[in-house]
């Protein structure tokens, strides 16, 4: 009776797993709606129902809003992004302390791939910074005020998370500690193998201790200057100087939005440049230690991988962008700092694992049936989580111009991308969004 118990977790466990182990598969899907610009209604309205029946809403909105932001439709980007807001809210933020050990349980035995997606901050971030874009877009000012302020509390909020986050990691690991006499020494040998390929992963990116996105910072300080808000305009473009203390494009910037007596009207350029980084995984066997026995483990765990840029830099009216920051560093500086809670979430999983395995094949009286079982559902579960927010830039480029009337933006081989006539009476942002250079850029002009 107990194998046959044993057995239906077993089973139930794989086919519970088995359900959600697509997620690479609809990362390229979504992704090939994105650049495409494949903007259906049935798509729209299928993964409106999937949020609003709770079905990884927050993974489902972000994708979602971010592909009908490319399509135009800015009413609806929000739409998605305003019910992922919801989710962090009801769903994330709010969650009970009961539900936390329950997920904590859940994912251990298994993977985070069976729950509902967080998201990242830089994620939160940036949903508060498009929202506040696609206001803009429809001439909507005072709820994208809101959005911005939004974004910028969310950054300021980010030390507090951080401080949370490094207790949370310690008291994780007190925990383990405490359930495993081998522990120590088995988490000691593993993180050493980890973090020796963590060391080779990281080193093509730039990470910082302190957390900020400058894009959010850029776009709040356009928005205030566009509103004739021209001190808090100077306020949060005095933040953008100071990280670029060498830049003469943001020193150019930096004097223009200083001059609040100006009767000159600009355009805004902001490049939104390539594919950022994405989720990968990668797998290492480890030795253990299960009473007194030397065996061994695989163990799955999330990477962050590069990828392209479009052109380098784009001309506009003769001025090329100048690159206001790398994207990708700001998300792999979140990254590694949740890389200790990653660790030891994936050890800890491991040695359950295992140690279920070893008991398993101990008491199998089966004729090695339900060993079988086991150790399919244990390579089956040991997946890492892939899921992210397709389609973020890798980095971010600027340019302001002065508003002669005409844009022509080109190439840096000096072909033409855009050309259009612009009111000279009126202060412009254009976002150019530049998946790759085969890929026709998605270009939106905002004028005020």
């Amino acid at each position: 009776m107990k194998n046959k118990i044993l057995f239906s977790v077993i089973a139930l466990t794989a086919i519970l797993f088995s359900a959600c182990a697509n997620h690479a598969k609809v990362n390229n899907e979504l992704e090939q709606k994105l650049t495409q610009k494949i903007c259906s209604d049935e798509f729209f309205a299928q993964e409106m129902t999937k949020v609003d029946k709770k079905d990884d809403p927050v993974y489902v909105g972000l994708n979602a809003g971010l592909i009908a932001k490319n399509c135009g439709d800015f009413n609806l980007s929000n739409e998605f992004f305003d019910k992922v807001e919801e989710s962090y809210q009801v769903d994330v933020d709010l969650r009970s302390g009961a539900q936390k050990i329950t997920k904590t349980a859940a994912t251990t035995l298994i993977n985070d791939s069976i729950l509902d997606y967080d998201g990242s901050l830089y994620e939160r971030i940036m949903v508060n910074t498009y929202k506040g874009l696609n206001f803009m877009s429809e001439g909507d000012y005072n709820n994208a005020r809101v959005e911005f302020k939004r974004a910028l509390l969310r950054q300021d909020r980010a030390k507090d998370y951080f401080k949370a986050q490094i207790a949370k990691n310690k008291a994780e690991l007190e925990k383990a500690k405490k359930e495993d006499p081998n522990f120590n020494k088995n988490f000691s040998e593993s993180t050493k193998q980890i973090n020796a390929q963590y060391e080779v992963l990281f080193e093509e990116f730039s990470t910082s201790k302190n957390f900020t996105n400058p894009y959010a910072t850029y776009l709040a300080s356009i928005f205030y200057y566009m509103s004739k808000d021209y001190t808090l305009a100077k306020d949060l473009f005095k933040e953008i100087k100071i990280l670029n203390p060498k830049n003469k494009e943001i020193n150019k910037e930096w004097k223009a939005i200083s001059d609040a007596k100006s009767k000159n009207k600009y355009v805004f350029i902001v490049y939104e440049n390539g594919f950022g980084v994405v989720k990968d995984e990668f797998k290492l066997t480890l030795p253990l230690i299960l009473n007194d026995t030397l065996t061994t483990t695989s163990i799955a765990l999330p990477k962050l991988k590069k990828r392209s840029q479009s052109f380098e830099y784009l001309s506009v009216n003769d001025t090329n962008t100048t690159k206001l920051v790398d994207l990708d560093n700001v998300v792999a500086s979140e990254f590694k700092f949740e890389q200790p809670s990653i660790v030891t979430k994936a050890i800890v999983s491991a040695i359950l694992k295992t140690t279920i395995n070893v008991a398993v094949a101990n008491n199998d009286s089966t004729g090695g049936f339900l060993s079988l079982a086991s150790g399919i559902m244990n390579a089956a579960t040991t997946q890492a989580d892939v899921r992210s927010w397709r389609g973020l830039p890798q980095s971010i480029g600027v340019v302001m111009i002065k508003n002669t009337g005409k844009i022509i933006i080109k190439t840096p081989s000096d072909d033409v991308l855009f050309e259009r006539q612009i009111n000279p009476k009126k202060n412009a942002l254009v976002v150019v969004r530049s998946f790759a250079p085969n890929i026709a850029p998605s270009i939106n002009i905002i004028e005020k």
